[in-house]
């Protein structure tokens, strides 16, 4: 009978230190829950904290470059028309009846076109135009201005149906084709670019190619500068990734991947 109540009081103390042990480690556990919770919550907060600044400097460097291109353009293009038209005008009183009334319908017509350059820049001003006009819009509007302007032969081709990526990836997007402009104009030498955006309906893919000097490979995967750094950062925001090829005297490849999910297709 003693015995009997021995080993009962053994399994009762037994029992008890395993409830004690599984209640440690249920709280341990427990905290090391919350602790994880709260540490991917801060990484969370900080990978936001990051994105939202990075879209904030990507619209200010597009808002800078879009300044820069509307300063070229009213020196460039409206300055000279503007000056034209003004020393055509200041003739006009010597000319024949025919070749006055000539003359002033073509001054009239010029500040017609000069009138619908400026309201266009002044749309260009706006970062809704993205929006507003959709990405491959502004796309063209850019390769338009790079051949009007004459500063590089600029090809733009589209291959699937076109579709939004979501308003903030189409920014970030834009930028970093901006980016690759900019470093071709600068370091290429290219008398050629074309930009290639290729929808697929799982799948987006922008690829950027000049003609121009292009770097070896070991110059390519150790480059930081010339703004390629800049690229990747812009694209691992978006959880893009972004190749770049080259080879001496044959141009350079940028090319962009973005996978797309159907959530977050907007059919144009």
């Amino acid at each position: 009978m003693e015995k009997s109540q021995d080993d009962i009081i053994v399994a009762i103390i037994i029992t008890s230190v395993l409830v004690v042990v599984l209640s440690v480690f249920t709280l341990l556990f427990f905290l090391v829950l919350v602790r994880k919770r709260q540490v991917l919550k801060r990484e969370k907060e900080h990978l936001r904290d990051n994105y939202e600044k990075a879209l904030l400097e990507t619209k200010l460097e597009i808002q800078e470059q879009t300044l820069n291109n509307i300063s070229r353009e009213i020196h460039d293009n409206i300055g000279q028309v503007l000056s034209f038209v003004k020393l055509s005008l200041s003739t006009v009183s010597g000319l024949p009846a025919g070749d006055k009334e000539r003359s002033v319908n073509e001054a009239i017509h010029l500040i017609g076109e000069t009138i619908n350059d400026l309201r266009d820049l002044s749309r260009s001003l706006s970062l809704d135009k993205i929006r507003d006009n959709g990405f491959f819009k502004m796309i063209s509007d850019e390769a338009d201005r790079l051949n009007r302007a004459g500063i590089i032969k600029t090809y733009l081709d589209i291959s699937g149906k076109p579709y939004s990526l979501g308003d903030q990836k189409d920014l970030i997007i834009f930028r970093i084709i901006q980016e690759i402009i900019n470093n071709t104009l600068k370091h290429s030498g290219s008398e050629n670019l074309k930009i290639s955006l290729i929808y697929r309906d799982n799948l987006f893919t922008l690829r950027v190619q000049d003609s121009g000097i292009g770097m070896d490979t070991e110059t390519l995967k150790y480059a930081q500068g010339q703004g390629l750094s800049n690229i990747r950062y812009r694209a691992e925001l978006i959880g893009a990734n972004v190749v770049f090829k080259s080879k001496l005297n044959e141009g350079c490849i940028t090319e962009l991947t973005l996978n797309v999910t159907n959530d977050n297709i907007l059919t144009e």
